[in-house]
């Protein structure tokens, strides 16, 4: 009773019928758990029967058959403490059970390795259904003991995580080889280095199906030892070879859950909802989008295929949950690491912290559903959650750190390939979507009309149109997108100051006033800071105060200049390419104050003049100032 204590849905049923299977293990607690809380996988690797899920207005509904029987159930959230233990209730409409608890346990052994234990409670619904039962024990047992020596084997093996009970890919007809291998020759035409075409092709024909429906390109980057960037742009041109497809997925704030998927970027919605956490949340926000990939099914076929909710594998940033009662307190010991974690009951907006720090001699703590503020305890303590609501509620202790290895649509904005592939892609009117910090530059053609007067229309059009491609090139060539062009001007943008203005003083010297065959000047301008993504014109365009003082800048640079705030020029990223034009006696900063009437303070600015021929505008005249409004 002390270790399986029977629920508030079970507690009226009487006593059930209890198998318990223990096995000795020679992996410890911390390699067995990422596995054995993937019960979708170790069901697979059991061959236990398929089932279906369904949720409605956030109550999960589950439905299976075996032996000829079919049977449906609700299944309430499950509770688990990382590294420690793992239950779950199903309640049955039908069948010889009304009630199925299970329960899994690993305590580590003194001489090493692990004992896991697994608790089965069968309420049953008639007295009849115990010899149907207990036929099934022994059975039950044996492919639990053959699927955990199988992975305990493969864990002395040192296999790899994504290898541990993985199936054999299926067997590829000749006609889809022979398509791969078109693939492949039009991917690396394409650009793609071979040896990533090559791992990418791989993995399509190998992978395990889990892998294949959700294909997240940056923990295979890493696993492949493949630049991230460089593997992004080999899946872009993968799908518009037709190997994959591309998919927009939204992802619940708390649970981390992907609460439906966009086929193309005009279907993201404004906001979402989740019901199992009982949330609406905007899609705005930098985490709410994930950028993934499937293969294509007419490839190999990777369909969803269920055999179990694995609730806890799904959402590794819940260290603990627990179901509560009114009124109900538990104690669990736990894992927790030192470091900051959130503690909240699901579907309320509320929350406190509790710190981890390993200088605390504190070991239990008591967190309650109305406390606020921050807790502190040491290493692993002891954690007695108290439920002070009248209803019912799930506590949950998760990790405030987001371990991102999504792909964010600010990642794929930032990549020209993305730009010049899916220009078909663009946002919902009514959509915005935060793509962090960006360092946006504006260039400008100097003197752009009195040009078209001394060279006429045709020769002024043809140079202007080459030095369009000449600035996609140097902006691509230094990691950036070009956003738009507006008349003869550009807007592009970098995720990395020190990228853009590296491509800022490549544009100045390739428009020399020397240069013979243009004759083209540019002035430009940066600044670095947080933008929205919207759509403007079917297209995906930068939006906000980071953009529009970029463009405002402008106006104080002339031809062969560079003008940007001081705050991107002390950002080291931006400080180290300065330093470099510095030693190669190339250019200096010029350090001066902007008086802008839509400010309250002086701005400060740099201005690096390359050329070093024409006077700048005149920068410290104050301009009459009625009240501050915003930049427009």
């Amino acid at each position: 009773m002390n270790e399986h204590p029977w629920t508030r849905e079970t507690r009226d049923l009487g006593p059930p019928m209890e198998w318990r299977f223990s096995f000795e293990l020679q992996a410890s607690p911390e390699e067995l758990w990422p596995i054995l809380i993937d019960t979708d996988r170790l069901d697979r690797a059991m061959g236990l029967p398929l089932i279906a899920y369904s949720e409605r207005d956030g109550v999960l509904r589950g439905a299976s058959s075996a032996l000829g029987y079919s049977f449906q159930w609700t299944e309430p959230p499950w509770a688990w403490v990382a590294e420690r233990e793992m239950r779950a209730l199903r309640v049955y409409d039908n069948g010889v059970a009304t009630h199925l608890s299970i329960a899994f346990s690993l305590a580590p052994r003194s001489a090493g390795g692990t004992r896991v234990e697994i608790h089965l409670a069968w309420y049953l619904r008639s007295p009849l259904s115990r010899p149907l039962l207990t036929l099934g024990e022994r059975p039950l047992r044996e492919v639990y003991r053959r699927a955990l020596a199988r992975l305990d084997q493969q864990i002395e093996e040192d296999r790899p995580h994504h290898q541990l009970l993985a199936e054999a890919p299926p067997a590829l007809g000749r006609e889809v080889k022979q398509r791969l291998a078109s693939l492949r020759e039009a991917l690396r035409q394409d650009g793609v280095r071979e040896a990533v075409a090559d791992a990418l092709l791989r993995h399509v024909e190998r992978a395990d199906d889990t892998e294949l429906r959700r294909i997240r390109g940056l923990p295979l980057a890493r696993r492949w030892r493949i630049d991230e960037r460089e593997l992004t742009i080999a899946c872009l041109h993968a799908t518009r070879a037709g190997l994959l497809h591309l998919g927009w997925d939204l992802i619940c704030p708390h649970c981390r859950g992907v609460r439906q998927r966009a086929r193309v970027l005009g279907e993201v919605p404004p906001r979402a909802s989740c019901a199992a956490c009982a949330v609406e949340f905007s899609t705005d926000t930098p985490q709410a989008i994930e950028v993934t990939f499937q293969v294509n099914p007419s490839i190999r076929r990777a369909e969803p295929r269920v055999h179990c909710l694995a609730e806890a594998s799904t959402k590794e940033h819940i260290k603990v949950q627990q179901p509560l009662d009114p009124g109900e307190r538990r104690s669990v010991a736990t894992r927790l690491a030192p470091g900051r974690y959130r503690v909240r009951a699901i579907g309320e907006p509320r929350h406190r912290f509790l710190d981890v720090d390993p200088r605390s001699p504190v070991q239990e703590v008591t967190l309650r559903t109305g406390d606020r503020g921050a807790a502190v305890a040491g290493p692993s303590p002891i954690i007695t959650l108290v439920n002070e609501a009248k209803e019912r509620r799930t506590l949950v202790v998760e990790d405030v750190r987001w371990v991102d290895d999504a792909l964010r649509p600010a990642a794929l904005f930032g990549l020209q390939e993305f730009r010049d592939l899916f220009a078909f892609e663009y946002l919902a009117s009514n959509v915005q979507i935060q793509v962090g910090e960006q360092t946006i530059l504006f260039s400008d053609i100097v003197g752009s009309t009195r040009y078209y007067e001394r060279h006429g229309d045709a020769r002024a059009f043809a140079a202007v149109k080459r030095h369009f491609h000449e600035v996609h090139a140097a902006v691509r060539s230094s990691r950036g997108v070009v956003v738009k062009t507006m008349g003869d001007a550009v807007m592009a943008a970098f995720r990395d100051p020190g990228d853009a203005l590296r491509a800022a003083i490549a544009l100045q010297e390739l428009f020399h006033p020397d240069r013979d065959d243009s004759g083209l000047r540019l002035r430009l301008s940066l600044n670095m800071g947080s933008c929205l993504a919207v759509n403007l014109n079917k297209g995906i365009d930068y939006f906000g105060r980071t953009v529009n003082l970029a463009a405002k800048l402008q106006g104080f640079a002339s031809a062969g200049q560079i003008v940007f705030p001081a705050s991107l020029r002390d950002d080291p990223r931006a400080r180290r390419v300065l330093e470099t034009q510095k030693e190669a006696q190339k250019i200096e900063a010029q350090e001066l104050t902007l008086d802008l009437p839509f400010l309250d303070e002086p701005l400060e600015v740099c201005r690096l003049d390359l050329h070093r021929e024409e006077a700048a505008p005149s920068i410290r005249a104050r301009a009459p100032r009625s009240r501050r409004a915003g930049l427009h």
